[in-house]
Protein backbone atom coordinates (compact mmCIF):
# COMPACT_ATOMS: atom_id res chain seq x y z
CA UNK A 1 0.00 0.00 0.00
CA UNK A 2 1.24 3.70 -0.59
CA UNK A 3 2.45 5.39 2.54
CA UNK A 4 0.92 8.85 1.97
CA UNK A 5 2.32 12.02 3.74
CA UNK A 6 0.73 12.09 7.52
CA UNK A 7 0.73 16.12 8.51
CA UNK A 8 -2.12 18.34 7.16
CA UNK A 9 -2.07 21.59 7.68
CA UNK A 10 -2.29 24.18 5.21
CA UNK A 11 1.51 24.92 4.89
CA UNK A 12 3.27 21.45 5.55
CA UNK A 13 5.35 20.44 2.93
CA UNK A 14 6.55 16.93 2.51
CA UNK A 15 10.00 18.58 1.28
CA UNK A 16 10.32 19.85 4.47
CA UNK A 17 10.78 16.62 5.97
CA UNK A 18 12.25 14.26 3.54
CA UNK A 19 14.25 16.18 1.59
CA UNK A 20 17.86 17.61 2.35
CA UNK A 21 20.35 19.17 -0.50
CA UNK A 22 23.96 19.43 0.16
CA UNK A 23 25.76 22.13 -1.43
CA UNK A 24 29.41 20.15 -0.55
CA UNK A 25 31.61 23.10 -2.12
CA UNK A 26 30.01 26.02 0.07
CA UNK A 27 29.39 23.62 3.20
CA UNK A 28 25.57 24.64 2.93
CA UNK A 29 22.51 22.60 3.17
CA UNK A 30 18.85 23.36 2.61
CA UNK A 31 15.58 21.65 2.35
CA UNK A 32 14.44 22.98 -1.62
CA UNK A 33 15.30 24.71 -4.34
CA UNK A 34 13.93 27.71 -3.09
CA UNK A 35 14.69 28.23 0.13
CA UNK A 36 17.63 29.82 1.43
CA UNK A 37 20.90 27.93 2.19
CA UNK A 38 22.23 27.40 6.12
CA UNK A 39 25.73 26.40 6.76
CA UNK A 40 26.92 22.67 7.50
CA UNK A 41 28.42 22.08 11.03
CA UNK A 42 31.32 19.85 9.71
CA UNK A 43 31.89 18.78 13.38
CA UNK A 44 28.22 17.53 13.40
CA UNK A 45 27.71 17.07 9.23
CA UNK A 46 25.14 14.27 10.49
CA UNK A 47 23.07 16.84 11.50
CA UNK A 48 22.40 17.94 8.20
CA UNK A 49 19.32 17.09 7.65
CA UNK A 50 18.13 18.68 11.31
CA UNK A 51 19.50 22.19 11.51
CA UNK A 52 18.11 24.40 13.37
CA UNK A 53 16.56 26.06 10.63
CA UNK A 54 14.97 23.37 9.47
CA UNK A 55 13.76 21.66 12.53
CA UNK A 56 11.82 25.51 13.35
CA UNK A 57 10.37 25.62 10.15
CA UNK A 58 8.91 22.30 10.63
CA UNK A 59 7.36 23.49 13.71
CA UNK A 60 5.91 26.71 11.90
CA UNK A 61 4.17 24.41 9.43
CA UNK A 62 3.18 21.97 12.37
CA UNK A 63 1.31 25.43 13.34
CA UNK A 64 -0.22 26.07 10.01
CA UNK A 65 2.47 28.66 9.56
CA UNK A 66 4.94 29.32 6.55
CA UNK A 67 8.26 29.87 7.11
CA UNK A 68 10.40 32.78 5.97
CA UNK A 69 13.83 32.47 3.43
CA UNK A 70 11.98 31.08 0.55
CA UNK A 71 8.53 29.48 1.48
CA UNK A 72 7.04 32.54 0.21
CA UNK A 73 7.28 30.89 -3.32
CA UNK A 74 4.43 28.10 -2.61
CA UNK A 75 2.75 30.66 -0.62
CA UNK A 76 2.01 33.15 -3.02
CA UNK A 77 1.04 30.40 -5.43
CA UNK A 78 -1.57 29.43 -3.41
CA UNK A 79 -2.53 32.59 -2.19
CA UNK A 80 -3.32 33.61 -5.92
CA UNK A 81 -5.09 30.65 -6.45
CA UNK A 82 -2.68 28.00 -8.59
CA UNK A 83 -1.66 25.25 -7.81
CA UNK A 84 2.04 24.99 -5.86
CA UNK A 85 4.80 22.75 -5.99
CA UNK A 86 4.53 22.23 -2.03
CA UNK A 87 0.47 20.76 -2.90
CA UNK A 88 2.28 18.80 -5.79
CA UNK A 89 5.07 17.29 -3.03
CA UNK A 90 2.43 16.23 -0.49
CA UNK A 91 0.45 14.24 -3.42
CA UNK A 92 3.71 11.68 -3.80
CA UNK A 93 3.69 8.71 -1.98
CA UNK A 94 6.02 6.45 0.12
CA UNK A 95 8.73 9.19 0.52
CA UNK A 96 7.41 9.19 4.41
CA UNK A 97 10.51 9.50 6.74
CA UNK A 98 10.49 6.48 9.29
CA UNK A 99 10.15 8.59 12.62
CA UNK A 100 6.44 9.60 11.25
CA UNK A 101 5.35 6.23 11.51
CA UNK A 102 5.49 6.55 15.05
CA UNK A 103 5.10 10.18 15.86
CA UNK A 104 3.07 11.43 12.66
CA UNK A 105 4.39 15.25 14.08
CA UNK A 106 8.06 14.32 14.21
CA UNK A 107 10.19 17.22 13.47
CA UNK A 108 13.16 15.65 13.91
CA UNK A 109 14.20 12.98 11.05
CA UNK A 110 15.84 11.11 8.49
CA UNK A 111 15.52 12.51 4.76
CA UNK A 112 14.36 9.98 2.67
CA UNK A 113 15.51 12.32 -1.05
CA UNK A 114 19.21 13.41 -0.79
CA UNK A 115 19.93 16.17 -3.04
CA UNK A 116 23.85 16.71 -3.92
CA UNK A 117 25.93 19.59 -5.86
CA UNK A 118 29.28 17.69 -5.44
CA UNK A 119 31.27 20.40 -7.04
CA UNK A 120 30.58 23.49 -8.95
CA UNK A 121 32.41 22.27 -11.83
CA UNK A 122 30.54 23.36 -14.87
CA UNK A 123 31.24 23.98 -18.97
CA UNK A 124 27.98 26.18 -19.33
CA UNK A 125 27.27 30.07 -18.23
CA UNK A 126 23.35 30.33 -17.85
CA UNK A 127 22.53 33.81 -16.93
CA UNK A 128 20.25 33.07 -14.05
CA UNK A 129 22.86 30.67 -12.73
CA UNK A 130 25.72 31.92 -10.10
CA UNK A 131 29.26 31.31 -9.53
CA UNK A 132 28.84 28.51 -6.83
CA UNK A 133 26.95 26.44 -9.25
CA UNK A 134 29.37 27.41 -12.13
CA UNK A 135 33.09 27.72 -12.41
CA UNK A 136 32.38 29.06 -15.63
CA UNK A 137 30.69 31.85 -14.85
CA UNK A 138 33.12 32.53 -11.67
CA UNK A 139 35.84 32.75 -14.07
CA UNK A 140 34.13 35.31 -16.27
CA UNK A 141 33.57 37.42 -13.47
CA UNK A 142 37.09 37.34 -12.29
CA UNK A 143 38.06 38.52 -15.58
CA UNK A 144 35.84 41.38 -15.24
CA UNK A 145 35.13 44.15 -12.82
CA UNK A 146 32.29 43.74 -10.12
CA UNK A 147 28.90 45.18 -12.02
CA UNK A 148 26.53 47.18 -10.06
CA UNK A 149 23.80 49.30 -11.17
CA UNK A 150 20.85 49.88 -8.82
CA UNK A 151 20.18 46.68 -7.03
CA UNK A 152 22.08 44.85 -9.80
CA UNK A 153 24.69 43.08 -9.11
CA UNK A 154 26.90 40.69 -11.30
CA UNK A 155 29.86 39.42 -9.08
CA UNK A 156 30.81 36.23 -7.11
CA UNK A 157 29.56 35.84 -4.04
CA UNK A 158 30.26 32.33 -2.55
CA UNK A 159 33.94 30.96 -1.84
CA UNK A 160 34.90 27.54 -1.77
CA UNK A 161 34.63 26.30 1.94
CA UNK A 162 37.79 24.99 3.38
CA UNK A 163 35.66 22.34 4.77
CA UNK A 164 35.42 20.75 1.30
CA UNK A 165 37.66 18.05 1.66
CA UNK A 166 36.24 16.96 4.87
CA UNK A 167 32.61 18.04 3.85
CA UNK A 168 33.36 15.51 1.19
CA UNK A 169 34.60 12.71 3.15
CA UNK A 170 31.74 13.14 5.76
CA UNK A 171 29.13 12.67 3.10
CA UNK A 172 30.34 9.71 1.76
CA UNK A 173 30.60 8.15 5.47
CA UNK A 174 27.19 9.24 5.76
CA UNK A 175 26.06 7.26 3.08
CA UNK A 176 27.76 4.37 4.44
CA UNK A 177 26.03 4.53 7.63
CA UNK A 178 22.25 5.49 5.87
CA UNK A 179 22.72 4.91 2.36
CA UNK A 180 19.84 1.93 2.88
CA UNK A 181 17.05 4.52 4.34
CA UNK A 182 17.16 6.46 1.14
CA UNK A 183 14.61 6.43 -1.56
CA UNK A 184 16.45 9.22 -4.00
CA UNK A 185 19.72 10.29 -4.78
CA UNK A 186 20.35 13.43 -7.02
CA UNK A 187 23.07 14.53 -8.25
CA UNK A 188 23.96 18.01 -9.88
CA UNK A 189 26.87 19.88 -10.29
CA UNK A 190 27.93 22.31 -11.55
CA UNK A 191 27.75 19.24 -14.76
CA UNK A 192 28.44 16.09 -12.76
CA UNK A 193 29.48 14.29 -16.08
CA UNK A 194 32.52 16.81 -15.73
CA UNK A 195 33.67 16.34 -12.39
CA UNK A 196 35.58 14.17 -10.64
CA UNK A 197 33.64 13.58 -7.63
CA UNK A 198 30.90 11.82 -9.89
CA UNK A 199 33.73 9.09 -10.31
CA UNK A 200 33.51 8.74 -6.61
CA UNK A 201 30.06 8.89 -6.64
CA UNK A 202 29.84 5.73 -8.82
CA UNK A 203 32.33 4.07 -7.65
CA UNK A 204 30.44 4.29 -4.19
CA UNK A 205 27.10 2.94 -6.11
CA UNK A 206 28.88 0.09 -7.71
CA UNK A 207 29.94 -1.10 -4.27
CA UNK A 208 26.68 -1.01 -2.13
CA UNK A 209 22.75 -1.75 -2.95
CA UNK A 210 19.80 -0.25 -2.54
CA UNK A 211 17.48 -1.83 -4.36
CA UNK A 212 14.80 0.66 -3.04
CA UNK A 213 16.88 3.98 -4.49
CA UNK A 214 15.92 5.72 -7.49
CA UNK A 215 19.35 7.44 -9.07
CA UNK A 216 19.06 11.00 -10.77
CA UNK A 217 21.75 12.65 -12.64
CA UNK A 218 21.12 16.51 -13.74
CA UNK A 219 22.93 17.31 -16.57
CA UNK A 220 22.72 20.03 -19.20
CA UNK A 221 23.94 17.78 -22.00
CA UNK A 222 26.81 19.32 -23.17
CA UNK A 223 28.99 16.08 -23.44
CA UNK A 224 30.20 14.17 -26.28
CA UNK A 225 27.91 10.73 -27.64
CA UNK A 226 31.06 8.82 -26.44
CA UNK A 227 31.08 9.93 -22.74
CA UNK A 228 27.97 10.27 -22.29
CA UNK A 229 27.64 6.52 -23.53
CA UNK A 230 30.28 5.37 -21.66
CA UNK A 231 28.66 6.93 -18.40
CA UNK A 232 25.36 5.08 -19.23
CA UNK A 233 26.99 1.70 -19.69
CA UNK A 234 28.55 2.04 -15.98
CA UNK A 235 24.81 3.49 -14.39
CA UNK A 236 22.56 0.45 -16.70
CA UNK A 237 25.14 -1.93 -14.76
CA UNK A 238 23.80 -1.24 -11.61
CA UNK A 239 20.23 -1.69 -12.81
CA UNK A 240 21.10 -5.16 -14.41
CA UNK A 241 22.73 -5.76 -11.28
CA UNK A 242 19.80 -4.37 -9.22
CA UNK A 243 21.93 -2.41 -6.72
CA UNK A 244 18.96 0.30 -7.65
CA UNK A 245 15.56 0.32 -8.54
CA UNK A 246 15.67 2.99 -11.13
CA UNK A 247 17.27 5.39 -12.91
CA UNK A 248 16.83 9.33 -13.81
CA UNK A 249 18.30 11.80 -16.17
CA UNK A 250 16.93 15.27 -16.03
CA UNK A 251 18.19 17.05 -19.18
CA UNK A 252 18.27 20.87 -18.51
CA UNK A 253 16.47 22.68 -21.06
CA UNK A 254 14.28 26.02 -20.51
CA UNK A 255 13.03 27.31 -24.20
CA UNK A 256 14.71 26.69 -27.75
CA UNK A 257 16.80 28.15 -30.60
CA UNK A 258 18.82 30.80 -29.90
CA UNK A 259 16.93 32.77 -27.08
CA UNK A 260 18.01 29.58 -25.25
CA UNK A 261 21.83 29.84 -26.77
CA UNK A 262 21.72 33.38 -24.89
CA UNK A 263 19.96 32.25 -22.14
CA UNK A 264 21.97 28.87 -21.23
CA UNK A 265 25.15 30.54 -22.26
CA UNK A 266 27.90 27.76 -24.06
CA UNK A 267 24.77 25.68 -25.35
CA UNK A 268 24.94 23.72 -28.49
CA UNK A 269 21.44 23.17 -29.57
CA UNK A 270 21.74 20.74 -32.07
CA UNK A 271 24.10 18.64 -29.83
CA UNK A 272 21.73 18.84 -27.14
CA UNK A 273 19.25 17.53 -29.61
CA UNK A 274 21.35 14.17 -30.78
CA UNK A 275 22.00 13.61 -27.44
CA UNK A 276 18.25 14.13 -25.79
CA UNK A 277 17.05 12.08 -28.97
CA UNK A 278 19.60 9.48 -28.06
CA UNK A 279 18.12 9.17 -24.34
CA UNK A 280 14.37 8.60 -25.68
CA UNK A 281 15.65 5.47 -27.17
CA UNK A 282 17.03 4.16 -23.85
CA UNK A 283 14.00 3.16 -22.79
CA UNK A 284 15.65 1.68 -19.46
CA UNK A 285 16.17 5.28 -18.64
CA UNK A 286 13.41 7.41 -16.64
CA UNK A 287 13.73 10.43 -18.84
CA UNK A 288 12.65 13.85 -17.66
CA UNK A 289 13.39 18.25 -18.59
CA UNK A 290 13.90 20.59 -15.97
CA UNK A 291 13.28 24.19 -17.44
CA UNK A 292 13.94 27.47 -15.49
CA UNK A 293 11.09 29.77 -16.61
CA UNK A 294 12.61 33.70 -16.92
CA UNK A 295 11.04 36.55 -19.03
CA UNK A 296 13.54 36.15 -21.67
CA UNK A 297 12.31 32.42 -22.74
CA UNK A 298 8.81 33.15 -22.45
CA UNK A 299 8.43 33.61 -26.38
CA UNK A 300 10.68 30.16 -27.61
CA UNK A 301 8.67 28.24 -24.60
CA UNK A 302 6.19 26.74 -27.11
CA UNK A 303 8.89 25.27 -29.43
CA UNK A 304 10.28 23.25 -26.04
CA UNK A 305 6.65 21.96 -25.88
CA UNK A 306 6.20 21.11 -29.40
CA UNK A 307 10.01 19.29 -29.34
CA UNK A 308 9.01 17.21 -25.93
CA UNK A 309 5.68 16.08 -27.43
CA UNK A 310 7.43 14.66 -30.79
CA UNK A 311 9.68 12.84 -28.52
CA UNK A 312 6.74 11.78 -26.10
CA UNK A 313 5.50 9.81 -29.27
CA UNK A 314 8.13 6.92 -28.51
CA UNK A 315 8.04 7.02 -24.79
CA UNK A 316 6.94 8.78 -21.47
CA UNK A 317 9.35 12.34 -20.48
CA UNK A 318 8.48 13.89 -17.26
CA UNK A 319 8.27 17.83 -17.60
CA UNK A 320 9.50 19.74 -13.88
CA UNK A 321 10.39 23.46 -13.98
CA UNK A 322 10.37 26.71 -12.04
CA UNK A 323 9.96 30.24 -12.21
CA UNK A 324 13.23 32.28 -11.89
CA UNK A 325 13.01 34.11 -8.52
CA UNK A 326 16.71 34.56 -7.62
CA UNK A 327 16.84 37.06 -9.84
CA UNK A 328 14.30 39.62 -10.13
CA UNK A 329 14.74 41.18 -13.08
CA UNK A 330 14.91 37.98 -15.28
CA UNK A 331 11.10 36.84 -13.72
CA UNK A 332 8.43 37.22 -15.83
CA UNK A 333 6.07 39.17 -13.61
CA UNK A 334 8.49 42.31 -13.66
CA UNK A 335 6.28 42.89 -16.79
CA UNK A 336 2.89 42.97 -15.10
CA UNK A 337 -0.72 41.29 -15.19
CA UNK A 338 -1.16 39.75 -18.71
CA UNK A 339 2.46 40.70 -20.67
CA UNK A 340 2.83 37.13 -21.32
CA UNK A 341 -0.84 35.21 -21.22
CA UNK A 342 -0.77 34.69 -25.15
CA UNK A 343 2.04 32.37 -24.98
CA UNK A 344 1.52 30.91 -21.73
CA UNK A 345 -1.87 30.00 -23.31
CA UNK A 346 0.02 28.59 -26.07
CA UNK A 347 1.83 26.76 -24.03
CA UNK A 348 -0.78 25.46 -21.90
CA UNK A 349 -2.77 24.43 -24.94
CA UNK A 350 -0.57 22.45 -26.08
CA UNK A 351 0.35 20.78 -22.82
CA UNK A 352 -0.76 16.83 -22.54
CA UNK A 353 -2.45 15.91 -19.94
CA UNK A 354 -2.94 12.25 -20.02
CA UNK A 355 -0.57 10.42 -17.45
CA UNK A 356 -0.72 11.70 -13.65
CA UNK A 357 2.37 13.80 -14.25
CA UNK A 358 1.31 15.57 -16.85
CA UNK A 359 -1.53 16.49 -15.64
CA UNK A 360 0.46 17.75 -12.31
CA UNK A 361 2.75 19.73 -14.88
CA UNK A 362 0.09 21.29 -16.50
CA UNK A 363 -1.65 22.53 -13.34
CA UNK A 364 1.50 23.66 -12.30
CA UNK A 365 1.87 25.58 -15.15
CA UNK A 366 -1.00 26.87 -14.80
CA UNK A 367 -0.31 28.01 -11.47
CA UNK A 368 2.51 30.03 -12.57
CA UNK A 369 0.69 31.93 -15.09
CA UNK A 370 -2.24 32.70 -12.24
CA UNK A 371 1.11 34.22 -9.89
CA UNK A 372 2.28 35.75 -12.23
CA UNK A 373 -1.06 37.49 -13.35
CA UNK A 374 -1.24 39.12 -9.42
CA UNK A 375 2.26 41.52 -10.13
CA UNK A 376 1.98 44.78 -11.87
CA UNK A 377 4.26 46.16 -14.34
CA UNK A 378 8.16 46.61 -11.95
CA UNK A 379 10.03 49.58 -13.79
CA UNK A 380 13.10 49.24 -12.04
CA UNK A 381 13.34 45.93 -12.46
CA UNK A 382 12.79 46.11 -16.58
CA UNK A 383 15.38 48.75 -16.09
CA UNK A 384 17.81 46.55 -14.46
CA UNK A 385 17.10 43.90 -16.94
CA UNK A 386 18.26 46.22 -19.89
CA UNK A 387 21.45 47.27 -17.98
CA UNK A 388 22.37 43.47 -17.26
CA UNK A 389 21.64 42.64 -20.81
CA UNK A 390 23.97 44.99 -21.88
CA UNK A 391 27.02 43.64 -19.41
CA UNK A 392 25.91 40.55 -20.55
CA UNK A 393 26.71 41.36 -24.03
CA UNK A 394 29.85 43.18 -23.42
CA UNK A 395 30.97 40.14 -21.67
CA UNK A 396 30.08 37.60 -23.67
CA UNK A 397 30.29 39.68 -27.30
CA UNK A 398 26.43 39.02 -27.32
CA UNK A 399 23.32 41.35 -29.29
CA UNK A 400 20.32 40.95 -27.51
CA UNK A 401 18.75 43.11 -29.46
CA UNK A 402 18.95 40.87 -32.27
CA UNK A 403 17.47 37.91 -29.88
CA UNK A 404 14.70 39.47 -28.47
CA UNK A 405 13.66 42.03 -30.56
CA UNK A 406 10.70 42.09 -28.61
CA UNK A 407 12.40 43.60 -25.97
CA UNK A 408 13.11 47.08 -27.38
CA UNK A 409 9.92 48.40 -27.55
CA UNK A 410 9.60 47.51 -24.04
CA UNK A 411 13.14 49.32 -23.12
CA UNK A 412 12.19 52.68 -25.04
CA UNK A 413 11.78 54.56 -21.42
CA UNK A 414 15.36 54.13 -20.41
CA UNK A 415 17.01 53.28 -24.29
Amino acid sequence: MNKYFPIKTETACQLKWTWSTIHLYTGETNSCHRVNETKIDPEHFERFHNTEKKLNDRQLMLNGQWPQGGCEYCANIERAGGKSDRQFQIEIPNLVPPELDINPTAVEVTPRIVEVYLDNVCNMSCIYCEDKFSSRIQQENLRHSDFKYNTLEIKNTSIKTSEFDVLSLKFWQWMEDNYSTLRRLHVLGGEPFFQSQFETCLLFLEQHSNPELEFNVVSNLKVSRAKLEQFLERIKSLLKQRRIKRVDLTCSIDCWGSEQEYIRYGIDMKEWQSNFEYLVAQRWITLNINQTITALGMKSMIDLVRFVNQQRQHREIGHYFMSCNNRPHLYPGIFGAGFFDQELDLVLSEMPDQTWQQKHARSLMAGLKTEFNTHQRNSEQIDNLLHFLNEIDLRRGLDWKKTFPWLIKEFEHVV
